[in-house]
């Protein structure tokens, strides 16, 4: 894998105005050289479709047309996806800064990795730490459960390779509501 792989994130929106703007330079604000991001739409009318169309000049693809729910959204955007590296953010969620180049840095660096998963934290509407899961230095205790803190797996930083991604199927259960 290059140094920069290519990371595809697709961001599903509906009527989420109010905290996509965030997301979204969130990701762009990252500035990672090798970024295919995409933000599926499911036809809001709180102002998201301007908020998007502001941004469009920076984005591989978006479109706002009605959907089948949020998981409809997200794989709609995958079967776009091209990257050596893949995720979905949420509108409502950020990265912090830095975080494709320290993804890239491990996929890249570390041989045989093909799933990644970040400690998230959680922040209030004014960018202030309310909370930060503590690091579990076990990964058998980690996928047994015992998260100490009744936490789980988070989608908003996790990323995998394409490769995992195909070899599981390639697809997203479009079933499942939240």
């Amino acid at each position: 894998m290059n140094r920069y792989p290519k990371i595809s994130i697709v961001t599903p929106n509906l009527n989420g105005a109010k905290h996509l703007e965030k997301t979204m330079l969130s990701v762009l604000g990252q500035e990672y050289p090798n970024l295919e991001y995409m933000v599926i739409d499911g036809g809001s009318a709180d102002g998201s479709q301007e908020i998007i169309r502001r941004y469009e000049d920076q984005l591989t693809f978006w479109e706002s047309t009605s959907d089948a729910g949020m998981y409809h959204a997200v794989q709609k955007g995958f079967a776009r996806c091209t990257g050596d590296i893949m995720a979905w953010i949420n509108s409502d969620d950020i990265y912090l800064p830095g975080s494709l180049f320290t993804v890239a840095d491990i996929f890249s660096g570390v041989s045989g990795v093909h799933w990644l998963q970040g400690y998230p934290v959680v922040i209030d509407e004014e960018g202030r730490l309310v909370y930060s899961r503590p690091a579990i230095h076990s990964k058998w205790s980690f996928l047994l459960g015992d998260y100490r803190d009744g936490s789980f797996i988070q989608q908003e930083s996790s990323f995998w390779s394409r490769e995992l991604w195909e070899r599981s199927g390639g697809a997203l259960s479009e079933e499942f509501r939240l």
